[in-house]
């Protein structure tokens, strides 16, 4: 009996010590609790009496004592904005946004970095022009002439619609010194003498192939008007002229792109990508077309009559997703003679 009694004691006596561990261990767990909250609230007070050292010794605030009664009651709106300037500026992270105060505004005035103004916003057009002076200056120059008809021009209808037909003959000058190859395809496609597309003796292999004839195929207010589909009519394919490579080759490498988009009148080929032009070429009618640049070859300008573009065909010709719902057509093209006087007809 007295052994089973000091065993039953025994588990007792262990059962409530278990009990005690455990409310030990509670109790210390929230004291623990405790000074980690009390010691967070020393370390930012610590964190908020270091930047205030900091900032007076640079010379930011004034002389201030640390006693908390003080930093509670300096409230002043100068020594906040100067203690707010002053953790902006080291750690360099500031409250202003990615854009920062008045970006609208400095956006609308035509002022702020790349972000506001977009790719090119320093672009310099006058410099661009004045390049592309001297690319034309280079050696003797070259003009040749498109005589554009605007209107109606079946020879069966010729005498009712005659009124409403518009010829002008507009004068392009050629870069051919910096670009001889695609001046060289170009001249060659005005000089030839192609038989009209509804001709009875037009046979496939043997017909000529150039400007003469052939359509605007797509007038986009906004860049130029297209033209110089020698093949189809209708801008899905062009060919260079067979003088430039075999006659079995329908494009020609890009020569370089010396010439921009910078002024209204500048004429480029019109090529579906890299080393691909063929016939197709482009008139720019806006002013500046920076997007056109390192992607097409720009070898020519309009040198006269280039208002008989913009009122007859870019204002006096409604368009339907670019396509023109009247002609726009060549009737004549050729070079100028050195010497010869170039009139508009």
């Amino acid at each position: 009996g007295s052994v089973l009694f000091s065993f039953l004691k025994h588990k007792s006596n262990n059962r409530c010590g278990t009990l005690c561990v455990a409310t030990e261990r509670q109790q210390s767990s929230s004291r623990h609790a405790g000074r980690r909250m009390m010691l967070s609230r020393s370390i930012r007070l610590l964190h908020s009496n270091k930047v205030l050292v900091a900032a007076r010794s640079a010379g930011l605030l004034p002389s201030l004592s640390l006693s908390p009664s003080n930093i509670q009651n300096e409230t002043t709106t100068t020594t906040t904005t100067q203690l707010q300037q002053y953790r902006t500026k080291k750690t360099k992270t500031g409250s202003r946004g990615s854009r920062g105060h008045g970006w609208y505004t400095l956006y609308r005035s035509n002022r702020g970095g790349r972000h506001l103004q977009g790719a090119y916003y320093d672009r310099d057009v006058s410099k661009l022009q004045s390049l592309n002076e001297e690319v034309f200056a280079l050696g003797a120059p070259e003009f040749v002439y498109l005589d554009i008809s605007v209107g109606s021009t079946d020879e069966d209808n010729n005498n009712k619609d005659e009124k409403k037909k518009k010829v002008g003959r507009v004068v392009i000058q050629l870069a051919s010194a910096a670009l001889p190859t695609t001046c060289a395809n170009f001249k060659a496609l005005c000089c030839a003498t192609p038989s009209p597309p509804n001709s009875t003796n037009n046979d496939e292999g043997d017909d000529e192939i150039g400007y003469l004839h052939t359509k605007a195929h797509l007038i986009d207010k906004t860049v130029g008007i297209a033209f110089g589909d020698v093949l189809h009519n209708s801008g899905i394919s062009g060919k260079c002229h067979p003088s430039i490579s075999s006659p079995s080759t329908f494009s020609f490498p890009d020569e370089p792109k010396v010439l921009t988009h910078c002024t209204q009148g500048m004429v480029s080929m019109l090529s579906p990508g890299v080393h691909s032009n063929d016939s197709r070429f482009l008139i720019q009618i806006v002013d500046d077309a920076p997007h056109l640049d390192g992607r097409y070859v720009s070898f020519g300008r309009v040198v006269e009559n280039m208002d008989f573009l913009m009122e007859n065909v870019v204002k006096g010709v409604f368009t339907k997703r670019g396509r023109p719902t009247v002609d726009v057509k060549i009737i004549g093209c050729g070079v100028y003679e050195e010497g010869e006087d170039k009139v508009a007809a």
